[in-house]
Protein backbone atom coordinates (compact mmCIF):
# COMPACT_ATOMS: atom_id res chain seq x y z
CA UNK A 1 0.00 0.00 0.00
CA UNK A 2 2.79 2.07 1.00
CA UNK A 3 4.34 1.31 -2.28
CA UNK A 4 1.14 2.23 -4.28
CA UNK A 5 1.22 5.22 -2.26
CA UNK A 6 4.82 6.42 -3.15
CA UNK A 7 3.88 5.62 -6.69
CA UNK A 8 1.02 7.67 -6.52
CA UNK A 9 3.07 10.35 -4.94
CA UNK A 10 5.47 9.94 -7.46
CA UNK A 11 3.72 9.92 -10.87
CA UNK A 12 1.41 12.52 -8.94
CA UNK A 13 4.30 14.88 -8.44
CA UNK A 14 5.15 14.72 -12.00
CA UNK A 15 2.36 15.45 -13.38
CA UNK A 16 1.35 18.00 -10.59
CA UNK A 17 -0.16 16.78 -7.68
CA UNK A 18 -0.56 13.18 -5.93
CA UNK A 19 -4.34 14.57 -5.83
CA UNK A 20 -5.12 14.15 -9.25
CA UNK A 21 -3.39 10.83 -9.90
CA UNK A 22 -5.67 9.53 -6.48
CA UNK A 23 -9.06 10.95 -8.39
CA UNK A 24 -8.10 9.45 -11.14
CA UNK A 25 -7.54 6.01 -9.54
CA UNK A 26 -10.69 6.41 -7.83
CA UNK A 27 -13.33 7.57 -10.18
CA UNK A 28 -11.73 4.85 -12.53
CA UNK A 29 -12.58 2.69 -9.93
CA UNK A 30 -15.87 4.10 -9.93
CA UNK A 31 -16.32 4.70 -14.14
CA UNK A 32 -16.18 0.88 -14.36
CA UNK A 33 -18.26 -0.03 -11.67
CA UNK A 34 -20.66 2.31 -13.32
CA UNK A 35 -20.31 0.88 -17.32
CA UNK A 36 -20.69 -2.52 -15.61
CA UNK A 37 -24.35 -1.42 -13.87
CA UNK A 38 -25.47 0.25 -16.89
CA UNK A 39 -24.19 -2.73 -19.72
CA UNK A 40 -26.01 -5.00 -17.34
CA UNK A 41 -29.14 -3.40 -16.91
CA UNK A 42 -29.08 -2.83 -20.89
CA UNK A 43 -28.41 -6.58 -21.16
CA UNK A 44 -31.68 -7.58 -18.62
CA UNK A 45 -33.75 -5.07 -21.06
CA UNK A 46 -32.65 -6.50 -23.74
CA UNK A 47 -33.59 -9.60 -22.84
CA UNK A 48 -37.02 -8.85 -21.88
CA UNK A 49 -37.43 -7.03 -25.13
CA UNK A 50 -36.41 -10.69 -26.80
CA UNK A 51 -38.72 -12.89 -24.15
CA UNK A 52 -41.63 -10.44 -25.17
CA UNK A 53 -41.23 -10.44 -28.83
CA UNK A 54 -40.78 -14.28 -28.84
CA UNK A 55 -44.15 -14.16 -27.03
CA UNK A 56 -45.91 -12.26 -29.86
CA UNK A 57 -44.57 -15.00 -32.50
CA UNK A 58 -45.84 -17.41 -30.28
CA UNK A 59 -48.82 -15.99 -29.66
CA UNK A 60 -49.38 -15.39 -33.49
CA UNK A 61 -48.83 -19.13 -34.48
CA UNK A 62 -51.87 -20.46 -32.12
CA UNK A 63 -54.82 -20.99 -34.44
CA UNK A 64 -57.48 -17.53 -33.98
CA UNK A 65 -60.84 -18.05 -32.73
CA UNK A 66 -63.22 -20.25 -34.52
CA UNK A 67 -65.15 -19.16 -37.36
CA UNK A 68 -69.06 -19.06 -36.21
CA UNK A 69 -71.03 -21.71 -37.76
CA UNK A 70 -73.21 -21.50 -40.56
CA UNK A 71 -76.81 -20.30 -40.17
CA UNK A 72 -79.43 -22.33 -39.35
CA UNK A 73 -83.23 -22.04 -40.82
CA UNK A 74 -86.23 -23.54 -39.09
CA UNK A 75 -89.79 -22.62 -40.49
CA UNK A 76 -92.33 -20.81 -38.77
CA UNK A 77 -94.83 -22.79 -39.06
CA UNK A 78 -93.00 -25.72 -37.41
CA UNK A 79 -92.67 -24.21 -34.26
CA UNK A 80 -96.66 -24.16 -32.83
CA UNK A 81 -97.42 -21.24 -30.40
CA UNK A 82 -96.14 -21.61 -27.12
CA UNK A 83 -93.70 -24.73 -28.25
CA UNK A 84 -90.32 -25.67 -28.90
CA UNK A 85 -88.14 -27.03 -31.97
CA UNK A 86 -84.97 -28.42 -31.25
CA UNK A 87 -81.90 -27.73 -33.70
CA UNK A 88 -78.58 -27.79 -33.95
CA UNK A 89 -76.41 -24.45 -34.55
CA UNK A 90 -72.85 -25.67 -35.85
CA UNK A 91 -72.44 -28.59 -33.93
CA UNK A 92 -73.98 -27.53 -30.69
CA UNK A 93 -77.58 -28.42 -29.61
CA UNK A 94 -80.39 -25.37 -29.64
CA UNK A 95 -83.63 -24.41 -29.27
CA UNK A 96 -86.07 -22.37 -30.06
CA UNK A 97 -89.22 -21.31 -28.58
CA UNK A 98 -92.31 -18.93 -29.38
CA UNK A 99 -95.09 -17.36 -27.64
CA UNK A 100 -97.16 -15.86 -30.38
CA UNK A 101 -94.61 -13.73 -32.26
CA UNK A 102 -92.05 -13.53 -30.51
CA UNK A 103 -89.10 -16.37 -30.36
CA UNK A 104 -86.06 -16.75 -28.51
CA UNK A 105 -83.05 -18.79 -29.14
CA UNK A 106 -81.26 -20.70 -26.78
CA UNK A 107 -78.33 -22.72 -26.81
CA UNK A 108 -78.59 -26.17 -24.93
CA UNK A 109 -75.27 -26.24 -23.72
CA UNK A 110 -74.67 -25.58 -19.89
CA UNK A 111 -72.99 -23.14 -18.91
CA UNK A 112 -71.18 -25.11 -16.11
CA UNK A 113 -69.03 -27.86 -17.49
CA UNK A 114 -70.62 -28.16 -20.91
CA UNK A 115 -73.63 -30.77 -20.88
CA UNK A 116 -76.55 -30.79 -22.77
CA UNK A 117 -79.60 -29.52 -20.68
CA UNK A 118 -83.22 -30.60 -21.43
CA UNK A 119 -86.38 -28.64 -21.68
CA UNK A 120 -88.92 -29.38 -19.70
CA UNK A 121 -92.41 -28.34 -20.67
CA UNK A 122 -94.84 -29.32 -17.80
CA UNK A 123 -91.51 -27.06 -15.53
CA UNK A 124 -91.72 -24.58 -18.14
CA UNK A 125 -87.34 -24.81 -17.36
CA UNK A 126 -84.23 -26.53 -18.17
CA UNK A 127 -82.79 -29.45 -16.10
CA UNK A 128 -78.98 -30.32 -16.44
CA UNK A 129 -79.03 -33.61 -15.73
CA UNK A 130 -75.00 -33.78 -14.88
CA UNK A 131 -74.96 -31.57 -11.92
CA UNK A 132 -78.73 -30.74 -11.03
CA UNK A 133 -78.48 -27.23 -12.76
CA UNK A 134 -81.77 -25.68 -13.42
CA UNK A 135 -82.60 -22.71 -15.23
CA UNK A 136 -85.63 -20.38 -16.53
CA UNK A 137 -87.29 -20.48 -19.13
CA UNK A 138 -85.68 -17.22 -20.96
CA UNK A 139 -82.22 -19.57 -20.06
CA UNK A 140 -81.75 -17.48 -16.62
CA UNK A 141 -79.83 -19.99 -13.51
CA UNK A 142 -82.74 -21.13 -10.95
CA UNK A 143 -80.69 -23.57 -8.87
CA UNK A 144 -77.02 -25.85 -9.01
CA UNK A 145 -73.70 -24.37 -9.97
CA UNK A 146 -73.70 -22.70 -13.38
CA UNK A 147 -71.79 -19.21 -13.38
CA UNK A 148 -74.02 -18.19 -16.12
CA UNK A 149 -77.29 -18.37 -17.99
CA UNK A 150 -77.96 -19.89 -21.14
CA UNK A 151 -76.27 -18.43 -24.58
CA UNK A 152 -78.85 -16.49 -26.12
CA UNK A 153 -78.56 -16.78 -29.85
CA UNK A 154 -78.67 -14.33 -32.40
CA UNK A 155 -81.55 -14.29 -34.84
CA UNK A 156 -83.82 -12.83 -37.41
CA UNK A 157 -86.84 -13.04 -38.74
CA UNK A 158 -87.31 -13.39 -42.44
CA UNK A 159 -90.85 -14.13 -43.69
CA UNK A 160 -91.57 -17.61 -43.17
CA UNK A 161 -88.45 -18.18 -41.48
CA UNK A 162 -86.33 -18.07 -38.39
CA UNK A 163 -82.61 -18.06 -39.43
CA UNK A 164 -80.60 -18.71 -36.05
CA UNK A 165 -76.92 -17.08 -36.51
CA UNK A 166 -75.55 -15.24 -39.80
Amino acid sequence: MEEAAGHIGQQGSSEGGSEHALTELVHGRSMASRRQFIQLGLGVLGLSVAGEAAWAVLKGLQPGAEAPPPPTEVQVGDIPVGGTKEILYGSDPAIVMRAEDDFLVLSLVCTHLGCIVKWEPDKQGFHCPCHAASFDKTGRVTGGPPPAPLEKLAFKQSGDKIIVGG
